[in-house]
């Protein structure tokens, strides 16, 4: 007879590991005292000391998000039946809340950090990576970048994606150190398998990391109402630094583009200049959509490295006006086929 021994291993469920439950999806209206007395009506009494074990998510404009965490060990998912309508419950043990607070402190500054970002000698030296678990923080992207990579960053020089209701995207920018250093990750990251759940290893299987150069951040007075709502715009980069608008234009009509505006932006980064170039539609023969392709033709015609920026779709980002219940650049149904790159 054949025996073979098992291994046994103790596992416990996120009930009894719970020390906080969250809530999302609640009124957009509500503040902490809503919250609290939403709590006592379903049973749950914080005590004296609520306001300590109610932590509410906010933007830097002070607007719930909707979504509160709530310390209490006690697991209740019934009550959600005496919240509104959609309200959800998740159990969070110590891992999940430290997560949350440190989004909650990263959504309050997500503004600044994007300026950050967007500074002129970071032009280059941006790591766009996708695929991120929804609860990997800063410093667990700064682990990975140091021991597979070989590349330090601070962990503020980490910047997460954020959708709607405030939940954490699964894309993050970091600012690298040098751009050797972005190209050294885009060659390291690509399919790399990290833990589901940095806090528990290999408990909860594998997730695989993707990275490239898809994403470029611009931050300038000049830029701020150029784009308006307009979505035939294409940005280019990479040209020579004391190149005209007039001579841009004359190149492009030489290639067979036909824009109807070029808008001249200095990099600093590389000494180069960049345009933004307006297109009479977004389908047709002289559409931006075509003209994409064109330039994706252009630069493997002229043998320049994958890994060197040379077109994009540009994108205003953090913008959000007073009245507005949804925001543009929180909306995953809004990207179209040309926001967002596509990785094999």
């Amino acid at each position: 007879m054949l025996v073979t021994p098992c291994l046994f291993q103790e596992q416990i469920s996120l009930s009894e590991r719970q020390e906080a439950f969250l809530l999302e999806r609640l009124p957009r209206a509500w503040n902490e005292e809503s919250v609290r007395d939403a709590l006592r009506g379903c049973g749950q009494d914080l005590g004296e000391e609520w306001r300590s074990k109610v932590l509410l998510m906010r933007s830097r404009l002070g607007t719930s998000m909707g979504r509160a965490l709530v310390a209490s060990a006690t697991h209740m998912p019934d009550v959600v039946k005496e919240l509104p309508w959609g309200t959800v419950y998740r159990p969070m043990d110590r891992a999940d809340i430290e997560a949350f607070v440190e989004q909650c402190e990263r959504f309050v500054h997500l503004s600044e950090d994007l300026r950050r970002v967007a500074a002129p000698e970071n032009f280059l030296r941006v790591l766009t990576i996708t695929e991120v678990p929804s609860n990997y923080g800063r410093k667990d992207i700064a682990h990975i970048l140091k021991e597979r990579c070989n590349v330090t960053v601070a962990p503020t020089d980490v910047v997460f994606r954020f959708k709607r209701w405030g939940r954490q995207a699964d894309t993050c920018y970091v600012v690298c150190p040098t751009p050797e250093a972005v190209d050294r990750c885009v060659q390291e990251i690509q399919e790399l398998a990290v833990p589901k759940r940095v806090a528990h290893g290999s408990l909860f299987g594998a997730a695989f990391l993707w990275s490239s150069r898809a994403t470029l951040f611009l931050s300038d007075p000049a830029l701020d109402f150029l784009l308006h709502d307009c979505k035939t715009w294409v940005f280019t980069t990479g040209w020579q630094e004391d190149m005209t608008e007039e001579e841009f234009l004359q190149v492009l009509h030489q290639l067979r583009f036909y824009p109807v505006r070029a808008v001249r932006h200095p990099i600093a980064a590389d000494h180069s200049s960049s345009f933004f170039v307006k297109f009479e539609q977004m389908e047709g023969f002289s559409g931006a959509k075509r003209a994409m392709m064109r330039f994706r033709r252009l630069k493997w015609r002229w043998r320049i490295k994958q890994t060197v920026p040379f077109f994009a779709y540009p994108r205003r980002i953090d913008v959000h006006r007073t009245g507005e219940a949804r925001h543009e650049d929180e909306l995953s149904d809004d990207d179209s086929d040309i926001d967002e790159p596509v990785h094999y």
